[in-house]
């Protein structure tokens, strides 16, 4: 749906993902060549934002030792955490022996030991954002404000690191980021972003906080909205500001003695900087800029490896040991991103999975961090592999996951594997009514006591884009899906009782680049419509014909409220039984108990060999579009993980 994408835009996204709190959740590790045998820096922690609202920040670690790039470290080392790291890392910071986290939408600093990221405890700081440290003592950027209030004044929490409790504050401006030391003085990026979604204009400042009183003693005036700060080793300070992603661009300011005393005319979103080199990205351009000179000096610094390249660049590091420059990519940002490496002169290494939206990094010491436990050779709690993908037309097909014109069957669900497969928490969609996707385990999943399944979706509250769950049974023991399917019934077949229609049929017809046709054996016809946030084809790009779907026709959710002159779109959740309709633990899960057959009689089945989702709404909701259902992974319950 739009809203969704609308989200990315302005907040982030949001996406609920489910857990079982009671089990551990041990990383998936892979090999990425990458080792270093001398040196003081022995790995690298990576924070994954984790899309807003979906408790899904989570750490990775790349250990430089032996080359292994461990996802998701956090919930094995901390097995009693509810809800693991927390909602939208936003900076991640060593201090002495402690590994500090900014969980933005969770408004806490999570602390943890470096060594093991094992949890500390944490500082409640509401809406807060980046990280400084200095004579024991941890500076803390906050917005102050919720996300969706009237926009005030930023603070900066003073924080006793060994005590983890705040003792001081500061307010600065609006909306305050990114942090820097100089000498005695705290120098903070005040962006403004809430102030400018509200109409009063982006901050333009950055505050100069003397540490010894903890107060503002000047505010330079930069550009709108500034965001990153680095200082260099001359005394100068190195600020990016975004613009108003218009008509002022984004640039790079030097401060130096408290002036604007220089600025660089090239879009610069993130840059890291070693030695008297700065490395920047802005535009898809990567480049470095000599700090004695100012001076671009290289304006095609990033050789891309052209069967892999970074498509959303969302933060640089650089080794300063190595030289090797570290860019994260947040692909689409709501599934997977990667990390790249590149060698100190720009050359290509590799790239690597992380978790959704990787943002921020730090380096560690001799013997920190980065070891995996060890979960034998028991099966696999998570999806294996997709055994079929058949969206029906939507805005968010051939994106979800990225199609090419050359892809087939076959490639397109070997590709929605690599999204929801393993402990990915990838996504996909399934499109408008009767997109399904159907996948395995490496074992038969058992009908046991209570829920056996869980299937993750993104519904939050007032979003439940309802599917439908199909389970069968390899009974002829040929490995593939063409046995017998068995629905499990939900809520709706009671609760909606004459208003729930089964054996509904439905033909789309392809029309390349425009709205796709629909009609259905009830009579009705309608159109998937476009709309301009979304310009790739809407049908399946490895369709040539017309395409029907046949199943369980939902009652209408979504209805439009108006409230004090505005009008929203709410989709209302059913009580239980379907995929991508509540953002709970018990709402994501699934009891084989309640298959049925294609005459609604329930059947006894003790174990299930395949699983397939489709969506089971029918609808247009204005801005929103069509209904579709989204999958971001499945586990099977009664596997410990």
């Amino acid at each position: 749906m739009i809203k969704k994408i609308l989200y990315i835009t302005l907040l982030a996204v949001v996406l609920v993902g489910c857990r079982d709190d009671e089990n551990i959740v041990y990383p998936d590790s892979h090999d990425t060549g990458e080792t270093t045998t001398t040196g003081n820096i022995a790995g690298m922690y990576v924070l994954n934002e984790g899309n807003m609202g979906s408790n899904k920040a989570t750490l990775d670690y790349l250990d430089f030792k032996t080359g292994n790039y461990s996802r998701n470290i956090y919930p094995s080392r901390n097995p009693s955490q509810v809800k693991e790291l927390g909602d939208v890392g936003n900076d991640i910071k060593i201090y002495g022996s402690r590994l500090w986290m900014v969980i933005n939408q969770s408004n806490k600093v999570e602390v943890a030991h470096a060594d093991n990221a094992v949890s500390i405890g944490h500082v409640d700081i509401p809406n807060c954002r980046y990280l400084a440290f200095n004579s024991g003592y941890a500076y803390v950027s906050s917005y102050v404000g919720p996300i969706n209030g009237k926009s005030v004044l930023g603070q900066v929490y003073k924080v006793d690191t060994a005590s983890l409790q705040v003792v001081a504050t500061c307010t600065v401006g609006y909306q305050p980021e990114e942090m820097a030391i100089i000498g005695k003085n705290l120098y903070v990026a005040n962006s403004g972003g809430y102030s400018a979604m509200q109409g009063m204009g982006y901050d333009h400042t950055v505050s100069v906080i003397d540490l010894s009183s903890f107060k503002v003693i000047r505010t330079i005036d930069v550009a709108p909205n500034p965001f990153h700060l680095r200082a260099d080793k001359y005394g100068s300070l190195w600020v990016s500001s975004r613009g108003d992603y218009g008509s002022i661009p984004s640039r790079l300011y030097e401060i130096y003695n408290n002036s604007v005393v220089d600025s660089i005319d090239t879009p610069v979103d993130g840059f890291d900087i070693n030695g008297d080199s700065l490395v920047y990205y802005g535009n898809k351009n990567y480049g470095i800029i000599d700090l004695r000179s100012g001076d671009i000096v290289n304006s095609n610094f990033i050789h891309q490896n052209a069967s892999d390249p970074i498509k959303t660049p969302y933060g640089i590091i650089i080794n300063p040991e190595t030289g090797n420059v570290y860019i994260m990519d947040a692909t689409n940002y709501v599934s997977s991103g990667k990390l790249f490496c590149f060698d100190k002169n720009g050359n290509y290494k590799w790239s690597t999975w992380t978790g959704d939206i990787p943002g921020h990094t730090c380096f560690t010491g001799k013997g920190m961090g980065g070891t995996t436990p060890d979960v034998g050779d028991q099966n696999s709690a998570y999806i294996q592999a997709v055994d079929e993908y058949m969206p029906a037309p939507g805005q968010f097909v051939n994106a979800l996951p990225e199609i090419d014109a050359d892809d087939n069957a076959d490639s397109a669900a070997i590709k929605a594997s690599k999204a929801i497969a393993g402990n990915m928490n990838g996504l996909i969609t399934l499109g408008a009514y009767g997109g399904y996707v159907t996948f395995h385990f490496d074992h038969s999943v058992r009908n046991l006591n209570g829920n056996d399944i869980m299937i993750r979706g993104n519904a939050f509250e007032g979003n439940s884009e309802p599917g439908i769950v199909m389970v069968s049974v390899d009974a002829n023991h040929n490995g593939k899906p063409d046995d017998e399917w068995y629905e499990l019934r939900g809520s709706a077949d009671a609760d909606s009782a004459g208003k729930v229609i089964y054996n509904y049929q439905i033909t789309y017809t392809p029309s390349p680049m425009a709205d796709i046709s629909w009609t259905d054996n009830q009579g009705q016809s309608g159109k998937v419509y476009r709309n301009n946030f979304h310009t790739q084809e809407y049908f399946p790009r490895w369709i040539d014909g017309p395409l029907t779907f046949t199943g369980t026709l939902l009652p209408r959710n979504g209805h439009r409220i108006t409230e004090g002159g505005a009008a929203y779109w709410n989709l209302d959740s059913f009580a239980w039984g379907y995929v991508d309709n509540s953002g709970t633990d018990e709402g994501c899960s699934f009891d084989i108990s309640n298959a049925v057959d294609k005459d609604r009689n329930p059947v006894s089945l003790g174990a299930i060999d395949f699983v397939r989702v489709y969506s089971a709404e029918n609808q247009y909701c204005g801005w929103l579009g069509e209904t579709s259902t989204e999958i971001t992974g499945a586990r099977d319950l009664h596997i410990n993980i």
